[in-house]
């Protein structure tokens, strides 16, 4: 099954994009959405969607801001432009980023149906890059339960799986490279104030073996933090906040910053502390309070959905459905209301 993510900050265009995903075979499924650019980023660095659905124009970062990270680190991910701009400019910077399907407004659901099936033919081209990148976030993932012997394993396995890619396919393993090479210092930056990002200089396999041995070390140095009473106190703030202020619109961005933190080290944190992602664990206390209200008769099903922070109905019925199985009214009618 393909995963897709939806970017848009136009709610009734997100829904219907959605819709019509949702029509399509099942072997599309809509795995998140989001309002502009920078909940997109985040999105995709928590849950690795393979196809993007993106405006261009989003306030915050917009959707070429968030074109360019996906290029940048060359991502296995497949771009889809959805724009209301018919400029040529935006499709050739678009274009410029690997952006090879670029549809106007309003979207028409046969040609959005005909640019996710050619998708699918990019993607089958990707997919030992995108095996790859799930391997190593898992890796970065796993690294605070992991003991020094696990650890020195699973590098060497993966360096060992992205040498053999070296000879046929040297891109995708550079690509690779450099994912591992940007999550592992993104992490130190924060765990360690005074830490100086090492980079990766492409060098022979030897080089980029010792490169990484000395990240390794890094971690072990900044690790004992992952376990200190400050980072449990902290997330356990998040979680008691998340829990009274639940119907509010805040982004995994704006917790790790409140937090002091990088998005991708609040990510693993907040995850190895609830053993849930943000967007999960926000999802279930928003559905445990809908459920509550539910419960009263008096209250419209739109009113819930916006009570306990979901500005879109269809959103909400969807994100209700994806968690508890049933629509919010079989639910109601379940309760014999």
């Amino acid at each position: 099954m393909f995963q897709v993510l939806v970017a848009e900050d136009e709610l009734w265009i997100r829904d219907a994009v959605v819709e019509m995903v949702d029509n399509l075979h099942p072997q599309f499924s809509v795995a998140g959405e989001a309002s502009n650019g920078e909940e997109a980023w985040n999105f995709i660095n928590e849950h690795w969607p393979s196809i993007v659905i993106t405006d261009i124009m989003m306030p915050k970062k917009n959707g070429l801001w968030l074109i360019e990270h996906i290029f940048q680190l060359n991502l296995p991910v497949v771009v889809i432009v959805v724009s209301g701009y018919d400029n040529f400019q935006y499709a050739k910077q678009a274009m410029r980023y690997g952006v090879s399907e670029y549809l106007l407004k309003p979207v028409d659901e046969e040609e959005l149906h005909s640019a996710l099936h050619r998708s699918t033919k990019r993607l089958e081209q990707m997919t030992e890059l995108h095996e790859g990148y799930l391997t190593i976030q898992r890796f970065i993932e796993q690294l605070p339960e992991m003991n020094t012997k696990g650890m020195q394993q699973e590098l060497n396995a993966i360096l060992a799986m992205i040498m053999k890619q070296r000879i046929s396919a040297p891109s995708k393993a550079k690509s690779l490279l450099n994912i591992l090479d940007t999550k592992l210092n993104d992490l130190f930056h924060v765990m360690l104030p005074q830490y100086n990002p090492v980079l990766l200089v492409e060098e022979d396999e030897q080089g980029i073996r010792k490169h990484f041995a000395g990240l390794l070390d890094t971690w072990l140095i900044a690790s004992p933090k992952v376990e200190s009473q400050q980072f449990k106190n902290s997330m356990k703030q998040v979680c008691d906040y998340i829990e009274t202020h639940y119907y509010e619109n805040f982004t995994l961005a704006r917790l790790a910053d409140m937090s002091h933190m990088s998005v991708s080290y609040f990510s693993l944190l907040f995850k190895k502390t609830t053993g849930q992602t943000f967007l999960n664990y926000l999802n279930l206390v928003r559905l445990q309070r809908a459920k509550e209200l539910l419960k009263e008769p008096d209250l419209k099903i739109y009113e819930i959905a916006d009570m306990v922070g979901y500005t879109s109905l269809p959103y909400f019925n969807r994100i209700f459905k994806q968690v508890v199985t049933i629509t919010p009214v079989e639910y109601r009618k379940r309760l014999g209301l």
